[in-house]
């Protein structure tokens, strides 16, 4: 049973169970932009559809997500992979401050 089944099988429901497997969902987002700091050092992350499905996630989550999927897909294209990585780094720091919650760990 995935988690956002059994959250809605609790007798006293209500909006705060479906906020909990949406902020589950935007951890384990923002773990894969983590994830994809390091992993960018070895390997060209273009076009890898789970790292763009977890950057829209969080991008949906930030006041000026837009704006920084536009920094995430240059950055992702820059020929040096100890400056690509950082850039990441960086604009994955920018989100999780504008999404102004703490996320739960995945």
């Amino acid at each position: 049973m995935d988690r956002k089944q059994q959250l809605s099988n609790v007798s006293f429901g209500g909006a705060w169970s479906e906020q909990i497997a949406d902020d589950e969902a935007l951890a384990l987002a923002m773990a894969r932009l983590d994830g994809a700091v390091i992993d960018t050092l070895v390997e060209d992350l273009r076009g890898d559809g789970e790292l763009e499905a977890a950057f829209t996630r969080a991008a949906a989550a930030h006041p000026k997500g837009y704006m920084l999927l536009r920094a995430w897909t240059r950055a992702l294209a820059m020929p040096n992979a100890g400056l690509r990585s950082a850039e990441l780094k960086r604009i994955a720091a920018a989100l999780r401050a504008g999404i102004g919650v703490r996320l739960p760990k995945p």
